[in-house]
């Protein structure tokens, strides 16, 4: 009989493995007592897996409630052995970056303009490839907090090379300075390479003011292991946790990989556990839905024809409590309606996600390498962008009502029913399209 503490891909790593030859696998070890125990702590489990790894000479990382290592199949038999110290045995899946006239398309322009605030007073935290900081665009604030910044990345440094993670926190937060003419790196319709023009106007985060907290999970290369994500997020929690103030209101997470429901129960994996712990520390988590929402089919003719998919809504997304986002069109949602690729619902499980969606389709925001690309912002598409509208969404709520700050299931809640419905599926659409000034107005 198979060891049910090995999931399911783990073991069909392990039979490759096995045919091929030794390989190490990445894995997370989900330990007893984080199961069974959480209150009395995991130290015995723990200790007794870290003997194990250390005995055999095998290198891991460990967070609160779980170990990471990569193991070769006997060693992964010996550990689900481990009856009383070991509750499951994980895939350590490789998670995947997803990737303004949009500020007035959910009414963060007109928010400001009401009640007077930008994001002041709001911090966020952005777990990405991470930020460059350097940019003229996070200047005008001193929107980057370098003092809570840390990298848990295999990359050497905290500075942004892929430059996914600088245009998510751009679009959260900070602004180009006003005394700078800057340009923009555009796809038109007929070209295969950008094309540079100058920018009308100034690009601003949805919430100007706020601060953001540069926590790196993805590698240089925009991929890295869910157990970073989990180390980055335990590490968001616990700096509200050790601290008498609230030090991190929300968190953006514009990540994720393909999830297939026959695997484990949806919505808790490892990763989706962490963002509910984070969740119940009182912070708000956004995460990106994914880019998987569309396919295409052969018919009896033999005509391969495009097909929306739904269930494809990637881990961590699935966790309940967080808000996941789609994408929509980031000036006539109206018109246009869901972006083709947005990942569609419902959870494997069947539940409603996504919960709502926000402008991600080209998106302008910061590029990384300003200093040598020759343009200072360009443009994006994907649900990666669509996220830190609605991180920024929040933030300025929050800027707005500081009262709901720590209580995230309030502040969901609030966001969801205030979405503009766009009279599109729900598994679509969510609850509609958020709506800043709606949120802020309707409390």
């Amino acid at each position: 009989m198979k060891n049910i503490r090995i999931s399911p891909p783990v073991r069909e790593e392990m039979e490759a493995s096995k045919a091929g030859g030794p390989a190490s696998i990445p894995v997370i070890i989900s330990l007893r007592e984080s199961a069974e125990r959480a209150d009395q702590g995991v130290g015995p489990s723990k200790d007794k897996v870290k003997q194990y790894l250390a005995a055999h000479s095998i290198p891991y990382r460990e967070s609160d409630f779980y170990v990471f290592a990569a193991l070769e199949p006997a060693a992964i038999e010996e550990l689900a052995a481990m009856r009383d110290a070991v509750e499951r045995i994980w895939r350590d899946h490789k998670c995947y970056a997803h990737l303004l006239d949009s500020v007035d398309t959910i009414k963060a322009s007109a928010c400001w303009r009401t009640f007077g605030v930008r994001g002041e007073g709001i911090t966020w935290a952005v777990l990405d490839t991470g930020i460059r900081a350097e940019h003229p665009h996070f200047q005008t604030h001193a929107t980057v907090d370098a003092t809570l910044s840390k990298n848990f990345s295999n990359s050497r440094s905290l500075d942004d090379v892929e430059g996914h993670g600088t245009h998510v926190a751009g679009i959260i937060a900070g602004e180009a300075p006003a005394d700078g003419k800057y340009n923009v790196a555009t796809m038109e319709e007929d070209s295969d390479a950008p094309v540079v023009k100058d920018l009308v106007g100034l690009p601003s985060g949805v919430a100007p003011l706020a601060k953001l907290v540069n926590v790196k999970v993805l590698d240089d290369d925009g991929t890295g292991a869910a157990s970073t994500c989990i180390l980055g997020l335990e590490y968001v929690r616990k700096l509200n946790s050790g601290s008498r103030q609230i030090k991190v209101d929300g968190v953006n997470m514009s990540l994720g990989y393909p999830f297939d429901p026959k695997w484990y129960g949806c919505g808790h994996s490892p990763l989706c556990e962490e963002v509910a712990r984070a969740i119940g520390a009182g912070i708000v988590v956004v995460i990106s839905c994914g880019n998987a929402g569309y396919g295409s089919t052969m018919l009896a003719s033999g005509e391969q024809v495009p097909v929306p998919v739904d269930l494809s809504i990637t881990d961590p997304a699935n966790a309940e409590l967080a808000i996941a986002v789609g994408s929509v069109h980031k000036s006539a949602p109206h018109k246009y309606g869901i972006s083709y690729f947005s990942s569609k619902g419902p959870t494997g499980d069947g539940r409603l996600k996504p919960d709502l969606v926000a402008p991600g389709e080209k998106i302008i925001s910061c590029t990384a390498g300003f200093d040598k690309a020759g343009y200072a912002y360009e443009e994006k598409s994907g649900t990666s962008m669509a996220a830190p509208h609605v991180s920024g969404a929040v933030a300025a709520f929050l800027s707005v009502h500081k009262e709901f700050r720590g209580q995230p299931e309030v502040v969901k809640k609030i966001i969801l029913e205030s979405a503009v419905d766009l009279k599109r599926d729900r598994y679509f659409q969510g609850a509609g399209l958020v709506d800043v000034l709606r949120a802020a107005m309707s409390v």
